[in-house]
């Protein structure tokens, strides 16, 4: 009987959780969560997360869409967020294993002289009458389907980023390329000024004047080939490779950007966040963890059965007890007090969480159509009316009816119009992606949209009237 009653505590040390019935590491790499190697060093590949090296963007002709997948594959914490999963995912499957039982060996009416004891093999193994191991078992699965929920929150994010830096790249390189333009425009001016100077047509200052602005600009464009700079490495970081230049992006700023609709943006964020799914998923590791704390409220019984040998009667000998922790004093009512509380904590962490998301909205939102319709006013009525004055001084310039500084002013006029509409337009694309970042990469505007009102401003006209003396 005591044989048998061993026994039977050894099958039970084997008993686990309905999760070991099934492949955990197969379920995990339909998560995108790889298989560790037995090494615990480096990571199988996977589908959803491929190794560094085989990892790479097109050399030309780079789509937003591509910097995304890259960054699906490489970005570091997308890749922690899924092995957080897999640590979710591991705390479950240990919750539901069976207690191990204890062996012991030991001897007991041991007589001074040495004639008489008795030897006991025993086995103690605890028996759960509780609901205590599928309550732990309900709340590492409730722990884990809220870190699945974290991956989307993270992809969400770092998404939002690579979108904003995408955004800042190509803004950067559209006022650069600009700048080169005015840099030549002014040159040309300055240049013509020498002349007249040198010939005494004009006096000190109307070269000054042209000079100082070619400073301006160059320095201008110092900095924000450095901005350029620091962009493209942020990019590259953000996804694990080299610094990506502007030259390998095809998109192009939007001089046109398109109205948003605010209701459909405030419904998206409130219907579909994956900040608000984590609150939502988190709200219930917490009622589970409740429910946990008070199945463990009931004890234990420690079943014990043990074979031996008696000296004193020569003879083998059986003993079996039973035993339970008596929860006199402590019945765990702190831990259900604190359980309580967080519950009642994470319930309000998804109004905190929709009200800050919601807060940011409105704050990017306002920014977006703060510089779509300053862009608007700019891009319809100031660049066409400096174009217009620029020409017209320009004419009269070339009939002797205007001054050379009048001149120089319309040009000026002129260029600092095109240079604030570039910033405008990228003041609102930047704006654009921190908006997808909390509603969704869907809301951002397609490549051919970049492209078509792209063309609308490379068709401005150049101010270049003062490009020979008159």
């Amino acid at each position: 009987m005591a044989t048998a009653v061993a026994l039977g505590a050894v099958a039970l040390s084997g008993c686990t959780s309905p999760l070991a019935s099934r492949d955990i590491y197969d379920r995990l790499e339909r998560l995108g969560v790889p298989r560790p190697t037995q090494d615990d060093q480096q990571v199988s590949a996977s589908p959803y997360m491929a190794q560094d090296d085989a990892a790479t963007l097109p050399t030309t002709s780079v789509t937003l869409a591509d910097l995304l997948q890259l960054a699906e594959q490489t970005n570091p914490e997308l890749r922690s967020s899924r092995f957080a999963v897999g640590v979710s995912a591991g705390q479950a499957w240990q919750a539901g294993l069976y207690p191990n039982p204890t062996a012991s060996v030991r001897s007991g009416e041991i007589g001074f002289d040495g004639d008489s004891s008795n030897t006991i093999l025993g086995v103690t193994q605890p028996i759960v009458i509780g609901n205590r191991l599928r309550a732990a078992v309900a709340a590492a699965d409730a722990e884990e389907a809220a870190k699945l929920a974290e991956v989307a929150r993270v992809r969400r994010e770092v998404f939002g980023r690579v979108a904003e830096l995408h955004a800042s790249v190509l803004e950067r390189d559209a006022q650069i390329k600009l700048v080169d333009e005015l840099i030549s425009v002014a040159s040309k001016t300055l240049s013509i000024a020498e002349t007249r100077f040198e010939a005494r047509a004009v006096a000190e200052p109307d070269v000054i004047r042209p000079r100082v602005e070619v400073y301006q600009l160059r320095a201008d464009r110092q900095r924000l080939a450095q901005e350029l700079a620091a962009a493209e490495k942020q990019l590259g970081l953000l996804l694990r490779t080299d610094p990506i230049g502007a030259d390998r992006l095809i998109a192009q700023i939007p001089l046109m950007p398109e109205p948003l609709d605010e209701e459909v943006l405030v419904s998206a964020v409130k219907l579909a966040h994956p900040a608000l799914i984590v609150e939502d998923r988190e709200i219930e590791p917490a009622a589970a963890s409740l429910d946990r704390i008070r199945a463990e409220r009931v004890p234990d019984l420690n079943v014990s059965a043990g074979i031996g040998y008696s000296d004193e009667g020569d003879q083998g000998i059986a003993e079996i007890g039973v035993g339970a922790e008596i929860p006199l004093w402590d019945r765990r009512q702190g831990d259900i007090m604190s359980a309580r509380f967080e519950l009642m904590q994470r319930r309000q962490n998804k109004v905190v969480t929709q009200n800050r998301l919601l807060s940011t909205l409105a704050e990017e939102l306002g920014a977006y159509n703060a510089a779509r319709d300053q862009l608007a006013v700019i891009r319809d009525q100031v660049v066409p009316d400096a174009q217009r004055a620029f020409d017209q001084i320009d004419e009269s310039y070339r009939a002797g009816r205007s001054s050379f500084i009048e001149l120089l002013d319309a040009q000026r006029t002129l260029m600092q119009s095109r240079r604030t509409q570039i910033e405008l337009a990228g003041r609102a694309c930047v704006a654009r992606a921190r908006i997808a970042a909390i509603c969704g990469m869907d809301n951002l505007v397609t490549q051919n949209q970049h492209t078509t009102e792209h063309a609308h401003m490379n068709t401005q006209t150049a101010p270049d009237g003062a490009e020979e003396d008159r």
